[in-house]
């Protein structure tokens, strides 16, 4: 049998077809291959140290990310005649235009909540907008404006002592349309709650009972503070709501993936973040299996003063028990007598440090203070070979630097082992409670140690 033209190629045909077939084939491995770095491009996530894994309760095997998510709103001030009536048709005010003084838009982040995901488990803990940031010179709700997204996450880390991955803020319109995508969510409204703010066109009307909050409604439930415990309570209201958010994403899970492409758009277009869509492709599929638990991170409140004081200590012990870890060993402040010695030629500087020792758990009789002549050497912890270790305690309590001295003289007859020398460099620390009897206080020559 003779076989035709037709069904047996010459070989230039032949080889013609084998180029196009393997340029098809190179061309999508490229778009492939192109398109799989695009969706998996995301940030290095932190590799935990032995004693924050063991903080955390994670073992090295274990999926981990961690965030910083903030809500902004504009700040608006609250001044007579700064907004005027907007009326209906019916000549009943509807609402109210502002014409006051602004701040830049999205400036306070009230809402600031720290997110540690570990395998299936999700860990929200609230941190105060009033907390004072230590190292940062700030309230958390205004590192943001000052410092930027990626600074409110390094701010984070630090009153935290655990690395955090990703930075996500919103808008609070960004909120209510997530929670409208949703269909709502169902919560209990403890009680009444009515508020009126005309400088931030914020009106809030709800009625006590279980009942399906729009995106407008659940904003106004978590913005409300007018109750006995003000911030506090409103973040016990964010974390009702997480809880809430999360029930209806796993009973829409199946409507959610279909929704995803849109929402995933949404959601980076309009949201400061470094995260990528890599990291929602990886969380989705274990979004049925999330169980959530919320907390607000301890805090030392003042009768004189509206910031509220981070206890290293306690929050240590808290990150432990929250995530079924085991506390670091600086839980306890060292037996050792500590001078602090301003030389930084603030007045005053060495007493104000002593107060914000005390308030972190330090014991007051342990402490001694003086004052000295400027010195331009930065802030440093100076410890003896006998108790350099311990020094650890309070180089991580203020992020110093530590130095090794052969001895320290006594301080009114009392053997010193540290010494905390604050310089030129030593930022004010944020205590601003009622000043504490302290054993003793000298001045230090100008010749003198340290």
């Amino acid at each position: 049998m003779t076989n035709s033209p037709a069904s047996t190629p010459d070989p230039v045909r032949r080889r013609r077809r084998l180029a196009w077939a393997l340029q098809g084939v190179g061309l999508l491995v490229a778009v492939v291959g192109l398109a799989g770095f695009w969706m998996t491009r995301d940030v290095a996530r932190a590799e935990l140290t032995l004693s924050q894994r063991e903080l955390l309760g994670v073992a090295a095997e274990d999926f981990t990310a961690s965030f910083v998510v903030a809500g902004r709103e504009p700040f608006y001030a609250d001044c007579e005649g700064c907004a005027t009536p907007i009326y209906g048709t019916g000549g009943a005010i509807v609402g109210w235009r502002y014409t006051g003084p602004r701040g830049p838009d999205g400036a306070n982040t009230d809402t600031i909540l720290f997110v540690q995901v570990v395998n299936d488990d999700v860990t929200i803990i609230a941190l105060p907008r009033d907390l004072w940031m230590e190292g940062w010179n700030g309230r958390a709700n205004s590192i943001f404006i000052r410092r930027g997204a990626d600074g409110l996450r390094r701010a984070a880390e630090d009153v935290l002592g655990v690395p955090v991955d990703y930075h996500v803020v919103i808008n609070l319109d960004i909120f209510e349309r997530l929670v409208d995508a949703f269909g709502g969510v169902e919560v209990n409204v403890p009680h009444v709650m009515r508020y009126t703010d005309r400088a931030a066109g914020l009106f809030i009307d709800l009625s006590p009972g279980v009942q399906v909050l729009d995106g407008e409604n659940a904003a106004g439930f978590v913005r409300y503070r007018q109750t006995a415990r003000g911030d506090f309570d409103r973040l016990d209201r964010v974390k009702l709501l997480a809880h809430a958010m999360l029930a209806r994403v796993r009973e829409l899970h199946v409507g959610t993936i279909t929704r995803l492409p849109a929402l995933i758009d949404t959601f980076f277009d309009d949201v400061d973040t470094n995260a990528s869509p890599a990291l929602v492709r990886e969380l989705l599929p274990r979004i049925p299996r999330l169980r959530i638990q919320a907390a607000t991170l301890p805090v030392i409140e003042q009768e004189d003063d509206t910031r509220l004081l981070v206890d290293r200590i306690a929050v240590d012990r808290f990150l432990a028990e929250t995530f079924g870890g085991t506390a670091r060993v600086m839980a306890e402040a060292p037996d050792v007598t500590l001078q602090v010695v301003n030389r930084s030629g603030r007045e005053g500087l060495e007493e104000r440090y002593a107060e914000r020792l005390v308030a972190m758990g330090v014991p007051v009789e342990t402490l001694v203070l003086s004052s000295a002549p400027f010195d331009p050497t930065p802030t440093r912890l100076v410890a003896t070979a006998p108790h350099w270790l311990d020094a650890d305690f309070y180089a991580d309590l203020l992020d110093v630097g530590k130095q090794q001295i052969d001895r320290l003289p006594a301080a009114h007859g009392r053997a010193v082992g540290l010494q905390l020398v604050l310089g030129d460099d030593a930022p004010e620390p944020g205590a601003g409670a009622a000043p504490v009897r302290l054993v003793a206080q000298s001045t230090l020559p100008p010749g003198g140690n340290p």
